[in-house]
């Protein structure tokens, strides 16, 4: 009686959709493990666009090309080496305007961009070329994405967490019905594809951010939450 307890409560959560599922026959328990830690960033990598509209389109290309060299020069003074910095070639895209008297788009001028991304390995380097980019129309910041340097090691270590979890939880579980596991039937870090219901229920998320800090000396990195899931089928009986 205890058994069918336990698979009946197992049919419960999952509905009848777990027929098209991969499960087994016998009785079983689905069980998540989870683990997450949350961590100062370390690595922050910024974005820069560098634009000049002009019809001349040299004129527009120099005024690029000499921002450009001017943010990359502060860069390099914020102790970025060359490896840290990556900058796209020069895209140069036609501009309209539309005449309602003629009816038809009338060129405006030229459109030349750059863009830069530089890599960060502390927040002072950051703050001290963020005070001294150049200003101006021609020049944006596009904001800020902070990370981990140690991003894989933790996921490794919250891995192992997640699995002793899982197992302490199902045998916790189990013990209250007077059921034991006897066996694995499969082993996921990916909530199983059971209906709707369940893919809301078991939603997993391996690393989500705090929203992007602000720019400028009163940045604030806030925190990179790492979370790891894994997801078994447990195969049950009686004790």
């Amino acid at each position: 009686m205890k058994i069918r307890l336990g698979y009946m409560l197992s049919a419960m959560m999952f509905a009848s959709t777990l027929a098209a599922q991969s499960l087994p026959a016998t009785p079983y328990v689905v069980v998540r493990g989870h683990a997450e830690r949350s961590l100062a960033p370390d690595r922050f990598e910024v974005g820069i666009t560098v634009q000049k509209s002009s019809l001349s389109t040299s004129e527009a290309i120099a005024v690029v090309e000499e921002k450009t060299g001017q943010i990359v020069g502060n860069l390099k003074a914020a102790g970025l080496k060359p490896v840290q910095i990556t900058a796209t070639n020069i895209s140069i895209n036609p501009e309209y305007r539309y005449d309602s008297t003629t009816q038809r788009n009338v060129l405006t001028g030229n459109q030349v961009i750059r863009n830069i991304s530089a890599k960060f390995n502390d927040k002072r380097s950051l703050q001290k070329f963020l005070a001294q980019v150049p200003a101006g129309e021609e020049i944006r910041v596009s904001g800020i994405s902070p990370s981990l340097s140690s991003q894989k090691a933790v996921e490794a270590e919250l891995l192992d967490a997640a699995v002793v979890d899982v197992k302490k939880q199902a045998e916790t579980l189990l013990a209250k019905f007077g059921l034991k596991i006897i066996g694995i039937h499969s082993i996921s870090q990916d909530a199983p594809s059971i209906g709707f219901e369940a893919k809301a229920m078991y939603r997993s998320m391996d690393v989500a951010a705090e929203p992007r800090p602000p720019l400028g000396d009163t940045l604030e990195e806030g925190q990179i939450m790492v979370r790891k899931d894994v997801y078994v089928v447990y195969l049950i009986a009686e004790k």
